[in-house]
């Protein structure tokens, strides 16, 4: 995920657990209960909205935080999830992927320059090797025959 994708998923995900941080702010069954309460995907679609913000990098987020490997945001909320604390630990454990996804792609970027540095060092050695053949000495006739 590009670094601006993920600055702005930290953004929405830190803004979902300012709202969730009242619990009587989270609901099952319904995106919206009408009375200030959302599921997972409702106060997430509703804070990306209000404030702007890309939501499909933070529910990706979301999705690689879940407890289960494929397990939707709505079923986790509406079924698994137990309260609003276990929901969000599941924000911040999304936070944790999107910061560790950032030093990812960091040491990845070090790791492709150091390459690349290798490689010209080996082509300048190579080019410099070949410099100093001496182009004046006759090839051998055994070298000639096909």
């Amino acid at each position: 995920m590009p670094h601006v994708d993920t600055a702005k998923a930290v953004e929405l995900l830190d803004l979902m657990l300012e709202f969730f941080a009242d619990d009587g702010h989270w609901t099952r069954g319904s995106y919206d209960d009408g009375k200030g309460g959302h599921c997972l995907v409702g106060a997430l679609l509703r804070l990306g909205r209000e404030h702007g913000l890309p939501t499909a990098p933070a529910i990706a987020l979301l999705q690689d935080a879940m407890p289960r490997p494929g397990l939707p945001l709505v079923h986790f909320n509406d079924t698994r999830c137990g309260s609003a604390g276990e929901l969000r630990s599941v924000i911040l454990k999304a936070r944790r992927l999107a910061h560790d996804d950032e030093e990812r792609e960091r040491a990845a970027a070090a790791v492709k320059a150091w390459l690349l540095g290798q490689i010209q060092k080996r082509r300048s050695a190579r080019a410099a090797h070949i410099e100093e053949a001496e182009p004046d000495q006759p090839v051998a006739p055994e070298r000639l025959a096909a």
